[in-house]
């Protein structure tokens, strides 16, 4: 699989698959084309070397013809020995010249040349025989048989035997040559079939792992989003075209996924805006006349635990007013209406707010970088309850006889404000999520201080953050920033 790359485009695989069958077409064509030449060649090697040895013989039956011409003349008298035996000459000759053209090797053409050195010597004493009387060729017959059969006749055959010897053995050389190519035709015939089956094999592999399981598993994700199933995600596996398919519908189901759950919210959120006001009115209004009917009740001459009983009604009646105004402010659109404000007169109201609160704790509110000019383009109102909240946070985290800080940093056209406590501090950093409260632990809390918070830092294009420090947790509002006739003073 790694010569063809799981993660390559389907065009890659197109282009390889092309030049491995263009590959393998050639190869089996060269393979074929090779075999053909290679018997051919073989076959006309045997050829020739038939039709050489087919001359050599035919040379030798034209030799004893001529012989016996030779034979007729001496013996019998022949008056046309001396003509046909030069017309078997003429035919042997015409052989040589044939044999000749057909020798390729040195060794082939030694060896005629001896073989036809041995036929002039028989020719040359039958030519010098039919030239005598047939009277003195009779005289001289047993002279010439003798000859003929132990001197030139006999070099003649034995050239002869020699010639058909170096035939022989080309011949063998041939028929060992046509022998392997016997042997290694299947087998070259037999590897395209084998590399076809591979190149198949490893092909359907890879179309599996890299194109049918994929888009199998596309299917399987467009059906399961259709169905509503928008948290479903398509493995991005397989061709690199397919890859980026996944990676579009992953995209598209969390886009969609995003879009519902926004829908979803303003839904919800429509919902309680139109819902919570008739709820809070129809709440706070019976809590109003019952915080009335307490407080008329109250009297110095009451007994003791029926004036406690009173003031717990007037306590929890005003605790559910805070957290009823605090849901209204929470859940309706914020619609910032900025103003400049100065930095130190805000925290100064929402020390004065609290201030009941920090005297029933025993609580120094210390006070860093106040002692600066500086104005916030800001929402007094939602930003004064914001900082309210996360000083009621750190009043309820402080220690009693503890110290908070107030603290205000601006740089970059922002400013910071800040709030910490130097309690117990806060496991990990609460995350504002939309319309749910965090929970709370306290008893009066209505787990919508920080929210409240982050949703004011938000409208104002800022930001809330956190900072664990040992002992406690510091609550950052960063907020953008008019600054006008800074100035440095002493911290208050």
């Amino acid at each position: 699989m790694d010569f063809i790359g799981e993660a390559h485009s389907l065009k890659r695989l197109q282009l390889r698959y092309a030049v491995l069958y263009l590959a393998l077409l050639i190869f089996s064509g060269a393979m074929g084309v090779g075999g053909l030449h290679m018997w051919n060649l073989a076959s006309a090697e045997r050829d020739r070397l038939a039709f050489m040895s087919a001359g050599a013989l035919e040379m030798r039956g034209s030799l004893y013809r001529q012989i016996k011409e030779v034979f007729d003349h001496a013996f019998l008298g022949d008056v046309q020995a001396q003509a046909e035996f030069a017309e078997y000459a003429s035919a042997i000759d015409r052989q040589f010249n044939l044999v000749y053209a057909r020798a390729e090797s040195e060794r082939e053409r030694d060896v005629v040349d001896a073989l036809h050195a041995a036929y002039r010597g028989v020719r040359q004493q039958g030519e010098a025989m039919l030239s005598v009387s047939s009277e003195e060729a009779l005289a001289g017959g047993r002279s010439l048989d003798a000859q003929l059969e132990r001197g030139a006749f006999n070099d003649f055959e034995q050239r002869l035997s020699e010639f058909e010897r170096v035939l022989l053995q080309r011949r063998r050389d041939v028929d060992h040559r046509l022998g392997i190519l016997q042997n290694v035709v299947p087998v070259l015939l037999a590897l395209p079939l084998l590399l076809a089956t591979l190149i198949f094999i490893v092909f359907r592999r890879y179309l599996r792992v890299a194109v049918a399981e994929p888009l199998a598993a596309i299917m399987d994700a467009t059906r399961n989003i259709s169905f509503g199933r928008l948290q479903h995600r398509v493995p991005e596996t397989g061709a690199a075209e397919l890859i980026r398919l996944a990676c579009a519908i992953n995209s598209m189901a969390g886009a969609l996924q995003a879009s519902q759950e926004a829908l979803r919210v303003a839904e919800k959120q429509a919902t309680l805006s139109a819902l919570v006001p008739v709820v809070a009115h129809n709440i706070r209004n019976p809590l109003a006349s019952i915080r009335a009917t307490a407080q008329v009740m109250d009297a110095p001459s009451l007994p003791v635990d029926v004036r406690e009983g009173l003031a717990g009604i007037i306590a929890t009646t005003d605790r559910l007013d805070r957290w009823t105004y605090s849901l209204l402010s929470y859940l309706n659109p914020l619609q910032p209406k900025r103003t400049e404000v100065d930095a130190a007169s805000l925290f100064d109201t929402v020390t004065a707010l609290a201030r009941d609160r920090l005297d029933a704790r025993r609580l120094s509110l210390r006070r860093i970088g106040l002692g600066q000019t500086c104005t916030l383009d800001i929402d007094l109102h939602l930003v004064e309850q914001a900082l309210l909240g996360l000083l009621n946070n750190a009043i309820d985290a402080s220690p009693a006889d503890g110290v908070i800080e107030f603290r205000l940093v601006h740089a970059n056209e922002c400013a910071t404000l800040s709030v910490r406590d130097f309690g117990a501090g806060m496991v990990g950093s609460p995350v504002p999520r939309g319309l749910s409260p965090l929970v709370s632990t306290k008893v009066e809390g209505s787990g919508l201080g920080i929210p409240f918070a982050a949703k004011v830092c938000d409208v104002h294009g800022g930001r809330l953050e956190f900072m664990h420090h040992d002992p406690g947790t510091e609550v950052v509002m960063i907020m953008p920033m008019e600054e006008k006739n800074v100035g440095q003073s002493a911290d208050g």
